[in-house]
């Protein structure tokens, strides 16, 4: 890992300053949380006890028989409606999704009748759906309560406020506008129709399937505690009915109530509303009977810059935001988990997240209970939006975490400067090391950022002391076969004058062996000698040497033709050299080069084969190439590269000559000498093979 990587990590280690600022935060938020839980909970159970043993406040009726009991199969709850709906059949103003529908079943499985009770200020409202039912309506000529006139029709049996039991069936003779018709017992129980106005309502058949639809508006003042719905499904105009819902087929008996808030109720809860907080009174099963809700809080206290950081900030304390559970879905509905602890006679709190929404809620539930009794017979609960302690969450969030972002920042852009500079340093102090050791083996001992006094420099220092040892060691190594070349040029002659002496001598056969061998290495160590000082030679030649102008391709083509007289077991074949090519340098130099390229060419290859040069010329570019082919076995592995250093061999003496090495490492000296290089790759097989590439450059290096 690089060090700008290790310094721009230790400082992105001071976001830990922040995540300690938001845990505090964090911890602030809980502690306001509970105590607006707390303070929410005491004031839901102020006002509970205000509501203790009210059961005229609660339900309508006199005594509200079952109130404090959860709601029957075919008990009614009334769903508060946020306003009037329109009557005209379509239920598309009620709400959708609410579990107070009250499901029917008729004597066939795809006949039901569907109920769902809403009320508004003082009217109760009802959405009657049939399913799987032809509309049939009732004769419009004839007496209705005449059996062959009869279609299907609604019956609907209530208590009265003052204890009495009414009966009224509603009916059309087409869809639209309905008519409501109570029965009134006369003397000798004769029946009588009074139509009652205060019913009003319309029916339409349902689109896309069987069925159809009637909404009702009723009077609560008319209505007491009992009450049923009852649907007449007739196939046929006068054809006995098929009677299902909530009232009792043959004696009309509601078996079941309307459990609806008092009147008065939504007034009450009224009294204790502030801004932002909604009271709702409940039954034990958590529909809501009234609700109280105050115009919540308008504006911030932040400005528009802050409440984009406090919603930016928002995102990073989410997890302790979060809510414990989302609100009802259902219009009407309280929280089941909160309802149950309420109906068990505890106090509760939990925080709400409304579906699809960012605002979050805190809400309160306290049970009310019977008077002279723990019977709970209702539940309240105190919503209150979280924006108080959010707005104080947000204030100390903002403040907290711009202040620490900022020492984040100046701290990781300090690092960033100190890994950047240590970085620019190291850089150089690597740039040097790379170009300490110069292609033909000289070493610099110049060092950057010797003068600095930190650590840095002390190994600047280090190296550049190391490189001063190593440079003088080299030198030593460059001179010393000169010197050993003319140390051993005086014992070598006196070895070859013995060995020449003794060989005039009379000497067994054995003896005769051991003195060829001897004269065998006497050769050989006189030729390495002879190398070396050849190699010295080579080396103040060419520093010597002067340059001219000269067409290098007519050197070629005169070298490649004396080269096939020499070397008769080889093809040689020059490409590329038609046109002139001029360069300045040092020709005897260059063709010195090409004899020993052609010589280990020729040494490698079989007999017989051809050996290429192709010269590459071209008169946009800054080079010459000349490209040296010959086929034969791959460069060594492990020579690619010290192929061209000075006294390193890879091949054994298989033509009976020693050699030491040199002949690559003298072309690499006279390409540097014309500012060029040397380059050795091996050839795809088949058939395979070697080329050399020395490049020349165009304008010599002291021009």
């Amino acid at each position: 890992m690089l060090i700008r990587t290790k310094l721009l990590l230790l400082g992105l280690a001071t976001l830990a300053l922040p995540w300690a600022g938001c845990q505090y935060v964090r911890e602030v938020e809980n502690s306001l949380r509970v105590a607006e839980g707390q303070s929410l909970l005491a004031v839901a159970q102020t006002i509970a006890t205000s509501l203790r043993g009210r059961r005229d406040l609660l339900y309508r009726g006199v005594d509200g028989p079952r109130s404090h009991e959860p709601a029957g199969p075919y008990d009614y709850v009334p769903v508060p409606l946020a306003s009037a709906p329109q009557l005209d059949g379509r239920g598309d103003d009620w709400p959708q999704a609410t579990p107070t529908w009250r499901h029917f079943r008729g004597s066939h499985d795809s006949d039901r009748l569907e109920v769902l009770v809403g009320t508004h200020e003082r009217h109760l409202y009802l959405l009657i759906v049939a399913l799987g039912d032809q509309l049939v309506l009732d004769a419009g000529d004839a007496a209705a309560l005449e059996p062959s006139a009869s279609g299907d029709r609604v019956w609907i049996v209530y208590g009265t406020p003052a204890g009495a039991q009414e009966q009224m069936f509603v009916s059309s003779s087409s869809t639209g506008a309905v008519r409501a018709r109570r029965i009134v017992t006369r003397e000798l129980g004769r029946p009588e129709l009074i139509e009652e106005l205060r019913v009003q309502g319309a029916l339409r058949r349902l689109d896309g399937r069987d069925g159809w639809a009637m909404e009702l508006r009723l009077p609560l003042s008319m209505l007491g505690h009992g009450f049923g719905v009852l649907l007449d499904d007739r196939d046929r105009r006068g054809s006995l009915p098929s009677s299902y819902g909530s009232l009792a087929p043959r004696t009309l008996e509601p078996r079941g109530h309307l459990i609806a808030a008092a009147p008065e109720l939504a007034d009450w809860l009224a009294q204790f509303a502030s801004p932002g907080v909604r009271i709702a009174a409940a039954t034990t099963a958590g529909s809501v009977l009234a609700e109280a809700n105050a115009q919540p809080v308008v504006g911030s206290g932040i400005s528009s810059s802050q409440a984009l950081l406090s919603q930016l900030y928002r995102r990073f304390l989410r997890g302790s935001t979060l809510a414990q559970r989302a609100a009802p879905t259902e219009r009407g509905q309280l929280d089941p988990a909160q309802t149950g602890e309420a109906a068990a006679g505890r106090g509760s709190t939990a925080l709400f997240a409304a579906p699809g929404q960012q605002r979050l809620a805190v809400a309160a539930a306290a049970p009310v209970l019977d008077s002279g009794s723990d019977r709970v017979i209702a539940v309240l609960q105190v919503t209150q939006t979280a924006d108080r302690w959010l707005l104080l969450r947000d204030r100390a969030l903002t403040r907290l975490l711009n202040l620490t972002l900022f020492a984040v920042a100046i701290v990781v852009g300090a690092t960033l400067l100190l890994g950047a500079h240590l970085a620019v340093r190291l850089e150089r102090v690597r740039r040097a090391s790379d170009a300490a050791l110069s292609r033909d083996g000289r070493l610099q001992t110049e060092f950057p950022e010797t003068a600095a006094s930190d650590e840095l420099g002390d190994v600047a220092r280090g190296f550049s002391s190391l490189l001063g040892r190593l440079a003088d060691y080299t030198g030593y190594l460059r001179t010393l076969a000169g010197k050993l070349s003319h140390e051993i040029r005086t014992p070598l002659t006196i070895v070859r004058s013995s060995l020449e002496n003794l060989e005039s001598e009379p000497l067994p056969d054995s003896a005769r062996t051991y003195l060829a061998r001897a004269r065998e290495g006497s050769e050989r160590l006189g030729a390495i000698v002879q190398a070396m000082g050849a190699a010295t030679r080579v080396e103040e030649a060419i520093r010597a040497a002067e340059r001219s102008h000269f067409d290098f391709a007519a050197l070629l083509a005169s070298a490649t033709q004396a080269y096939g007289d020499a070397f008769p077991q080889r093809v040689f074949q020059l490409e590329g050299a038609t046109a002139p090519c001029e360069l300045h340098g040092a020709p005897d130099l260059l063709l010195q080069a090409l004899d020993k390229l052609i010589d280990n060419a020729v040494d490698f290859s079989p007999p017989g084969s051809t050996i290429r040069l192709r010269l590459r010329d071209s008169s946009d570019d800054e080079w010459v190439w000349l490209e040296v082919e010959n086929d034969g076995p791959p460069l060594p592995p492990e020579g690619g590269a010290r192929l061209f250093e000075s006294l390193w061999q890879h091949r054994r003496d298989h033509d009976g000559r020693p050699h030491f090495g040199l002949g690559l490492y003298i072309v690499r000296l006279i390409a540097e000498f014309h500012g060029g290089r040397i380059l050795a790759a091996d050839l795809p097989s088949p058939p395979g093979g070697v080329r050399f590439t020395l490049g020349i450059a165009r304008k010599s290096p002291d021009l």
